[in-house]
This record gives C-alpha cells, sequence and structure tokens, in this order.
C-alpha cells in the first residue's frame, strides 16, 4: 500500500475523508496558487504559477512554477532550495514565512 492522496481540494484544502490542510489552504490562497495531493503520511504540496489548473502532479519544475512544501514549523521552496521557519501552528506566520520565500 502506498501513501498516495487520491484528492485533495486545491481551494479549501480539504480530503475527501474530510482531513483538511489549513495552513497550506492558507499559503495557496494569499499567493494565489493552489493545494495539490502528494502523501497521505507528509501531506500535501503548494503550487504557485500560471496555468496550475492545467498541470498534473507532479509538476515539472521550471515552466514558471514553484513547488512550496509544508512541514510541521517550516516551508520549503524547491527550486531555490531555500527553506523559512514559522511558529508551529501559526497560519498567520506560515504565510509570512511564505511571502518571504516568494519575494
Amino acid at each position: 500500500m502506498t501513501g498516495e492522496m487520491g484528492r485533495i481540494d486545491p481551494i479549501t484544502g480539504e480530503e475527501p475523508d474530510g482531513t483538511v490542510w489549513p495552513i497550506h489552504a492558507a499559503i495557496a490562497k494569499a499567493l494565489g496558487g493552489e493545494v495539490m495531493p502528494f502523501d497521505q503520511y507528509q501531506g500535501p504540496y503548494i503550487v504557485i504559477g500560471e496555468g496550475v489548473r492545467i498541470s498534473n502532479p507532479p509538476v515539472p519544475r521550471h515552466l514558471g512554477f514553484v513547488c512550496l512544501w509544508v512541514g510541521e514549523d517550516y516551508i520549503y521552496r524547491e527550486d531555490t532550495d531555500t527553506t523559512a521557519i514559522f511558529f508551529l501552528d501559526d497560519i498567520e506566520d506560515a504565510v509570512r514565512a511564505a511571502r518571504e520565500l516568494m519575494a
């Protein structure tokens, strides 16, 4: 059995089983991105860039897309290999950290 996520609402960050990823959803909303399914254990990721709705995971690198991975208290920007820390479970601080990564 794999840990693949079957589906997730790209705006609300809610899985069909009712699991919600509020930090992911808040960052995606603030930065104009979408929450994309990845792994039921690691969680989803956030994609930001033009044409997001027409892509299928995994999103190719270097095509105008930015992938952000959200951990327990950090955000990792894949294309620049940079990380920002935020206060655990603090949605506003997580959005601030994501904006810093995108600056």
